[in-house]
């Protein structure tokens, strides 16, 4: 599931979340101030550890390409998870 960058800042609240799945250097050069960094290698790995199966996820990458994989396996596994089209860019 994929969603426009313009659309998520007006869908976050208490039950979601924003996250920056990009590397740490990159989420320090520019990032959307609500969004929380959790490298792509961490999350693929410790998914259990940082999401939710009742909240609802936004995760954005530089391109859309990353993001959109990993919310198409993590809403494999029961997480509500949408991929922020065209990523950050």
């Amino acid at each position: 599931m994929e969603i426009e960058k313009e659309e998520v800042l007006s869908l976050l609240n208490s039950n979601s979340s924003l996250i920056d799945i990009r590397e740490p250097y990159l989420f320090a050069r520019g990032h959307i101030k609500q969004a929380v960094n959790i490298p792509l290698g961490t999350l693929r790995r410790l998914y259990e550890k940082y999401l939710d199966k009742n909240k609802t996820y936004y995760l954005i990458c530089e391109t859309g390409f990353n993001s959109k994989r990993m919310a198409n396996i993590l809403n494999e596994k029961g997480y509500k998870v949408y991929s922020i089209k065209n990523g950050y860019n």
